[in-house]
């Protein structure tokens, strides 16, 4: 019952981030700049932390609910929907109006979560365990990867980056939640 509930503070603490991440507008760009990657495949999202963090974005912006499934781990969507009694990525979606259509998105960088990057593991390793099922010494490297948004309407383009805190465990990549603060 605790990782259920966990699992729903975690959602909703990431519908709120997201909710503000939403209208962010960073930089109009020129449609001959954009340098976006060509879109994850479902075979990609699970083999390094930049594809699942990039397959997240594009899942939620471009209705593609089996590229968002692939994010997480076996059976945590289903958890996460009973705990919180309804479809979360409809949740999601409903959070990520942006007025336009996703052209893409682009790896920018990332940072591993350590202590010599200024920054405490623990607490993250230890959520992950109580929200994915992953034991403690499954959980390898968590990082925070930077990835930018293009998206497109008929008046502009606009590019957003965005902070998402991915994790390996057990040989795979997953998603864990939106960040807010990074800067890097």
């Amino acid at each position: 019952m605790r990782k259920i509930a966990v699992s729903v503070v975690l959602i909703l603490v990431f519908v709120l981030c997201f909710a503000g991440c939403s209208g962010k507008k960073e930089e109009i760009i020129s449609k001959e700049e954009k340098t976006y990657e060509d879109p994850v495949t479902l075979e990609q999202v699970n083999t390094d932390g930049r594809y699942v963090a990039r397959a997240f974005l594009e899942s939620i912006f471009s209705d593609n609910k089996d590229l968002f499934e692939k994010c997480y781990p076996a059976g945590f969507i289903d958890r996460v929907n009973q705990a919180a009694g309804g479809d979360i990525y409809e949740q999601y979606r409903s959070v990520a109006n942006i007025g336009g259509e996703i052209s893409g998105t682009a790896y920018v960088d990332s940072r591993d979560v350590k202590a010599e990057n200024g920054m405490d593991e623990a607490p993250l390793r230890s959520r992950i365990c109580m929200t994915s099922g992953f034991e403690y010494s499954e959980v390898g490297l968590i990082q925070i990867q930077k990835i930018r948004g293009f998206f497109a309407n008929d008046l502009e383009s606009i590019e957003s980056d965005f902070y998402i805190v991915v994790y390996e465990a057990d040989g795979n990549w997953y998603m864990l939640e939106t960040y807010k603060g990074a800067e890097f």
